[in-house]
């Protein structure tokens, strides 16, 4: 990135991606001002495989939640930050849009 020196390149950050190979939360100090918007998605690295059942609604995985957002904090991430799930609830799918609402209140500090 930084070879690049170009201020119209910057790092989509995706929180459930990485969370695959590596924590989310050593990234965001790493990336810093780097860092143009956010997509949180949860994954659940005691999953046996990599498939889409691995990604889990927001605060139902191992994402140390907590420490990214301390991480955004400390490199003064202020941008976007938007979520993705691909397996609505089967019945009821709407309760996905309160759980997640309610999930982003507790990881912004909102709610306690």
């Amino acid at each position: 990135m930084d070879s690049i020196q170009s201020p119209h390149v910057r790092v989509h950050f995706d929180t459930g991606n990485i969370a695959m190979f590596q924590h989310a939360e050593h990234w965001a100090p790493i990336l810093g001002k780097r860092i143009q918007n956010v997509h949180l998605k949860e994954f659940n690295k005691r999953c046996t495989d990599y498939s889409l059942k691995a990604f889990r609604p927001l605060l139902d995985g191992t994402t140390n939640r907590a420490a990214v957002m301390d991480g955004f904090e400390a490199t003064g991430y202020r941008g976007y930050l938007t979520f993705e799930y691909f397996r609505p609830y089967a019945h009821y799918p709407e309760a996905l849009i309160h759980q997640t609402a309610d999930s982003l209140d507790r990881i912004l500090g909102l709610k306690p």
